[in-house]
């Protein structure tokens, strides 16, 4: 009955932050989410939830304005749940999405629910490891949280060369305090969320991440915009690389799996990013690059080839807060395939402006942006469109 009773009270207070509350054995704690103690030394609990509601309007072509797509929609719906069991160094962490976006339905063609499940052990203050489905250490906008940025949502170099979740062994390791060096590897299956691997083939990846001026406030190397407002200037530094050996989708971890039996291709993908902030401002910037031999190929259907986007991507974003929490931010990504692929695959560049308002930092905010889109493609005609979005984001 008490562990009833505690748990109701959770649902009813969420809207409550900053506070305390004790109930003997049970501690509950409204920051940052909703955090659950019975006797802290044995377990926690930190719950959060939020979500992404947003209207979409593509016109037709810069000249035709009359909408190719218009859209309401709840994007992002997600549940997140972490904290430790028995110890303090026995670490959990799930996050449950509920929106058909979320779902992989490309490949899965069902409620694919679940995008983290992993337990994890604190070997040191420095060290981690993890085993179970979460985010491969690639690019850094992918890494941060889609609830965490300031755009309405990532780049196209993001959705074109990430390697999003996988199930395997991860180790998080910090080097140093003044000028920290993060070492994250991971081995995993290379297939993506909730697949069993079918073939021998594993997937390596690395990341390093230097911190030359010293650690950003609160995490803000993995929160865009500078809400901390820095007071001495902060950079990181990271890179990355992929091994992905036989995958069978054209992106890895995404896309449609091959319909032949044993159809299977090596990805190599490789990441550099740069960050900058300093009160109230903030840059970014990422390069990425995927190879692969044979990218394209038709033993599934002749007249339909399938095409690995084997080619490199550069984006750069930057903005300001102002006191008042607004914030004022611009984009500028270009995705370019290489010379086997560009028949068959689009070269885009993309401007975007945006303005967002902060009401509770990155869990309740308001955001629109606007971008200008240039697809070409090799002897076919270009094709120019405008996208508006607005999204409101709440969460705890």
């Amino acid at each position: 009955m008490r562990l009833l009773l505690t748990t109701l009270l959770l649902i009813t207070v969420t809207s409550v932050q900053a506070q305390e509350l004790d109930t003997g054995d049970t501690l509950l704690e409204f920051r940052d989410g909703i955090q659950y103690k019975y006797d802290p030394a044995k377990f926690s609990a930190h719950f959060r939830f939020r979500m992404q509601n947003r209207f979409t309007y593509q016109t037709e072509s810069t000249e035709k304005l009359a909408p190719d797509e218009v859209n309401f929609e709840v994007r992002r719906t997600r549940l997140r749940l972490d904290g430790h069991i028995l110890d303090p160094r026995l670490l959990y962490r799930i996050q449950l999405a509920f929106t058909r976006g979320d779902f992989d339905y490309d490949r899965t063609e069902y409620p694919n629910v679940l995008r983290d499940a992993a337990v994890g052990w604190k070997l040191s203050d420095n060290t981690t490891i993890w085993y179970g489905q979460t985010k491969l250490p690639g690019n850094r906008q992918r890494l941060i949280s889609s609830g965490s940025q300031q755009f309405v949502d990532r780049s196209l170099l993001n959705s074109t060369f990430n390697i999003d979740r996988d199930t395997g062994a991860f180790l998080n390791h910090k080097q140093g305090n003044e000028m920290p060096l993060w070492i994250k590897l991971a081995i995993s299956n290379g297939e993506g969320r909730s697949t069993n691997n079918k073939d021998s083939g594993l997937a390596y990846t690395a990341r390093m991440e230097w911190l030359p001026l010293g650690s950003f406030k609160d995490g803000g190397d993995f929160l865009e915009g500078d809400l901390a407002r820095e007071l001495t200037p902060k950079i990181s530094i990271g890179t990355a690389y992929s091994n992905n050996k036989k995958a069978t989708r054209p992106s890895g971890q995404l896309g449609t799996q091959y319909e032949t039996e044993g159809l299977t291709r090596d990805l190599e993908s490789f990441f550099a990013d740069f960050l900058f902030k300093y009160r109230g401002f903030a840059w970014s910037s990422e390069y990425g690059k995927r190879w692969s031999e044979d990218p394209v190929f038709t033993d599934v259907d002749p007249t339909k080839p399938i095409v690995i986007f084997k080619g490199q991507g550069f984006n750069t974003q930057a903005s300001y807060i102002f006191e008042n929490n607004y914030e004022v931010a611009a984009r500028f990504t270009k995705v370019w395939g290489d010379r086997e692929i560009r028949k068959f695959a689009n070269d885009t560049k993309q401007y975007t402006v945006g303005i967002s308002k902060y009401i509770n930092e990155h869990t309740l905010k308001v955001q629109s942006d606007l971008s200008y889109t240039e697809d070409s493609r090799l002897h076919a005609p270009g094709h120019q469109y405008w996208t508006y979005r607005l999204q409101l984001e709440v969460g705890i």
